[in-house]
């Protein structure tokens, strides 16, 4: 009887919920508008809208202890506030779904396998749904393959949507992710016990620093407190989801790709600019015409710290307020108002809430705003639903990263523009710029810079002096009695011998090593922010974070470009700057890969050897100060009389 009401109950849920729309009545915040844009005539336009696109399942989503925490918080939170916009409607709504979710558990709980299963049938028979769903599962072959991350990136000029696909060594970085793990289990497991216990695997990890790098070094002393934290069901083995978490600990990631944002700089990064604040000499916050003809001289008097003539963003972040905490926590959290990726798990409640303060946002590198086209009954309130159709929506443009460990200045980033930019008048372009290592995509409101930084774990040598120490009795090679008791999983005798003399030489040992990747290797991790000197990106024109003299020179035109004649010139009218980081290798280092420095060419100086000795400054060109020989010849060599002597010119010569 009770199974039968169960049952009962469990379908009313069903039909309850099913004509609710628990999306609560929102109120958009304040927008910003911006200027209109156009696209160059050859840029394919936007894609269609993907059927399938949104077809994600729960059950694939990797929810980390960070994320879940955090999103729990921030769902209580929201879902007050919701119930306090929205009324008794979506109260009922909310009831009805704790009503089912009990009942569901219940009936789960109680319910046989049999009854489960027929009930499930029934569910199923003639449902529109579940018919959509089986024809999902077979996409056209001719669509184009969706890429594996979608990139979800508000900006101080509006929401972008940016498709992503991160290779690793040729290879899809799930795929590498996934490979490596299923190694590292397959080195632990034996043929007499599938399962793999916590003693095995601490012992196995401390003793290959070459795979699990700084994390190796750690587990002796903690192990007691590592058991404890990471067995989540008490079983005193390790199921894949506990040994993820474990080796990957570090970063606080338990997925192949993470990307991270933060506001820190939105908006401070052009108001609160010291170029800006260099230029504006009578601090009125407007750039008038003789402020800006004067530009260049303003910034080597305030800024050229070391008076070499150019700036590097080192001397900029000396006049700068301390920024440390730009990246912490409350700074980068994944409710939606910093960039963030949508794979995974998502909360798609606070996300909904978020995207309700960006309806009236202008188009920024997409035809229209996505967060206006996906709200489908135009009621301007974003519920769940519509929240998660953002994933069937056409992106922007399309990055892909290709890291190369065998040389990690060949790694690349490409990108694809699919969407038109702003209006169809023509007026401006989208410029795409590739470079080594970096892209660029320029329109007339934003920049977007995406940068690869290719700095993996390096592969691993043991010392001569270490070997030495092993070598107990000094014949020049280790036999397996000397080789540690920890470290024989890693270097077993019988593979690594190569010559076959039952020892491994100093050669044989470092050969095994270098074959070895780190772990850190195949995870990767990305940071998207504005710029932190706006200003400074915008007078960048090679996008190498170091402003050379001649781009200080050019800095009153590249400003007059802004602003019409005898009209004074705001921070804000400036561009933004958007910059997409990617990185991997131990998350220890982070904070040093994602910083902001200049860019060095890795390539050859082919000029002449007077040429490099006379650019003192190393920004490319040879100055009329720099040049140390008589004026006339430095006329005769400047053929384009901009009074620097590029790389082309003393070439010729």
């Amino acid at each position: 009887m009770r199974r039968s009401f169960l049952i009962t109950t469990a379908l009313a849920a069903a039909i309850v919920l099913a004509g609710c729309d628990r999306g609560a009545k929102r109120s958009p915040s304040q927008t910003i508008t911006t200027p209109d844009v156009t696209v160059e005539e050859n840029i394919e336009p936007a894609i269609a809208l993907s059927s399938d696109a949104s077809q994600t399942s729960e059950t694939t989503r990797e929810q980390d202890d960070d994320a879940v925490n955090t999103d729990s918080v921030a769902a209580d939170s929201a879902s007050a506030e919701n119930q306090t916009e929205a009324g008794a409607t979506d109260a009922s709504a909310d009831v009805s779904a704790d009503v089912s979710a009990d009942v569901s558990a219940d009936v789960s709980a109680d319910v046989s396998v049999d009854d489960a299963n027929e009930l499930g049938a029934s569910l199923d028979e003639g449902s529109p749904d579940e018919v959509e769903s089986d024809s999902a599962d077979n996409p056209d072959p001719t669509e184009e393959p969706r890429a594996a991350y979608r990139l979800w990136l508000p900006t101080s000029k509006g929401p972008l949507l940016v498709d992503l696909d991160v290779w690793v060594d040729g290879q899809p970085l799930g795929d590498a992710f996934a490979e490596k793990l299923a190694s590292v289990r397959a080195t632990l497991e034996t043929s007499d016990e599938k399962s793999i216990g916590w003693d095995r695997l601490l012992e196995h990890v401390a003793g290959d620093p070459a795979t699990f790098g700084q994390t190796a070094s750690r587990v002796d002393a903690q192990q007691q407190a590592l058991i404890k934290r990471y067995d989540r069901d008490k079983d005193n083995s390790v199921d894949e989801q506990e040994l993820v978490r474990f080796l990957f600990r570090d970063s606080n990631v338990t997925q192949a790709f993470r990307l991270f944002g933060t506001d820190a700089f939105r908006w401070a990064n052009r108001s609160a600019s010291p170029l800006y604040a260099a230029i504006d000499r009578n601090q009125d916050r407007k750039l008038d015409p003789t402020e800006i003809e004067q530009a260049g001289e303003s910034l080597l008097r305030e800024i050229d710290l070391n008076s070499d003539h150019c700036i590097d963003f080192a001397e900029l972040t000396r006049l700068r307020e301390n920024e440390a905490d730009a990246w912490q926590r409350h700074r980068s959290n994944r409710q939606g108002d910093v960039a963030m990726d949508l794979s995974g798990y998502v909360n798609w409640s606070n996300l909904s809430y978020t995207m309700g303060g960006m309806l009236k946002e202008d188009p920024v590198l997409h035809p229209s705003n996505p967060v206006k086209t996906i709200d489908a009954d135009q009621d301007h309130w974003i519920s769940e639903s519509e929240a998660e159709s953002v994933l069937t929506l056409a992106p922007a443009f399309t990055l892909t990263v290709r890291f190369d460990s065998a040389d990690p200045a060949a790694s690349t980033v490409e990108t694809q523009v699919h969407a038109a930019v702003g209006d169809a008048a023509g007026r401006d372009n989208v410029r795409i710029e590739h470079h080594a290592g970096f892209c660029w995509i320029a329109g007339q409101a934003l920049q977007v810079g995406a940068v690869a930084l290719n700095m993996p774990t390096p592969q691993n040598r043991i010392p001569r002096q270490v070997f030495v120490q092993l070598d107990a009795d000094k014949d020049g090679a280790i036999d397996e009695s000397e080789i540690p008791e920890a470290a024989k999983d890693q270097f077993p005798l019988e593979s690594l011998d190569q010559n076959g003399d039952g020892k491994l030489s100093f050669l044989e040992i470092n050969q095994a090593l270098q074959q070895k990747q780190s772990i850190w290797n195949f995870q990767v991790r990305g940071r998207a922010a504005e710029h932190p000197d706006g200003v400074f990106a915008w007078l960048d024109l090679d996008h190498d974070q170091f402003l050379s003299s001649r781009e200080i020179q050019s800095a009153p035109a590249r400003l007059k470009a802004l602003a019409p004649e005898d009209v004074a010139l705001s921070a804000n009218d400036i561009p933004d700057t958007l910059m997409i980081q990617f990185c991997r290798g131990e998350p220890d280092q982070d904070d040093a890969r994602f910083q902001f420095s200049r860019r060095v060419s890795v390539g050859p100086d082919d000029r002449p050897s007077w040429a490099i000795h006379m650019d003192a400054n190393r920004d490319g060109d040879v100055s009329e100060n720099e040049f140390l020989g008589p004026i006339e010849t430095f006329r005769e060599l400047d053929q384009d009389d901009d009074r620097f002597l590029s790389a082309a010119e003393v070439r010729q010569q």
